[in-house]
C-alpha cells in the first residue's frame, strides 16, 4: 500500500516538473517536440543546446577537410582524416550532394551504400561512437556504438552529445545525404 502511494507522487511530481519544463524552455521549445515527436524521446535543456549548435554548424561554412551528413531533419559535420580515402569521397561531393540509401546493422551502425568504390587502406579497427568508415571499398559505416572490424577511416563525427548522435542515427531513416556545403 505504501509502495503505491509513493509511486502516485512520484509520477505526479514527475507530471509537475514536465509541466514546468513545457514553460521554461524558451526558445527551445519548437525544438524539443520536433524531436519528441521524431525519435520519441524526452530531451533535457542541454541536448536542445547542443541540437542548436548542430543547427548553426549547418549554416556555417565548411572547411577542405569536412563533409556535412544530413539524416531525415538532423545534420552534422564530420571531420574527414587526411588520406586517400577520405579525400576521394569529398571529391565526390564537389559537383553535387550524394543522397544514399541508409540501413541500421547490429544496433550499433548504420551503413550506406556508395554504388562506387573508394580507394581503401583497410587495417584491423575497434570503432567508437562517431566514427565514420568505410567497409569493403563501397560502404559508409556511422557508428552510433562499437564494433571490431577491418575498416579503412573516413572521419569522426563533430557531434557536442554522443546520446544525440546515437537517436539520431538509429532513428528508422533510410536515405542519407552528404555534401560540402
Amino acid at each position: 500500500m505504501m509502495s503505491k502511494r509513493i509511486v502516485a507522487i512520484l509520477v505526479v511530481f514527475l507530471l509537475l516538473l514536465t509541466g514546468c519544463k513545457a514553460n521554461s524552455s524558451g526558445d527551445f521549445q519548437e525544438d524539443d517536440n520536433a524531436v519528441q515527436m521524431e525519435y520519441g524521446v524526452q530531451t533535457d535543456t542541454n541536448e536542445l543546446k547542443e541540437q542548436t549548435e548542430m543547427k548553426n554548424a549547418d549554416e556555417s561554412t565548411l572547411a577542405d577537410n569536412q563533409i556535412r551528413v544530413t539524416v531525415g531533419n538532423s545534420s552534422f559535420i564530420v571531420n574527414l582524416e587526411d588520406n586517400e580515402t577520405a579525400k576521394a569521397l569529398r571529391e565526390m561531393l564537389t559537383d553535387e550532394d550524394l543522397t544514399i540509401s541508409a540501413s541500421n546493422y547490429g544496433g550499433f551502425e548504420k551503413v550506406c551504400r556508395l554504388g562506387k568504390t573508394l580507394p581503401c587502406n583497410d587495417t584491423q579497427i575497434t570503432t567508437e561512437v562517431g566514427d565514420v568508415m568505410l567497409y569493403s571499398g563501397n560502404q559508409i559505416v556511422f557508428f552510433y556504438g562499437a564494433n571490431s572490424w577491418t575498416y579503412t577511416k573516413l572521419g569522426k563525427v563533430e557531434e557536442p552529445s554522443l546520446e544525440t548522435l546515437e537517436k539520431i542515427l538509429s532513428g528508422p531513416e533510410t536515405e542519407i545525404t552528404l555534401s560540402i556545403r
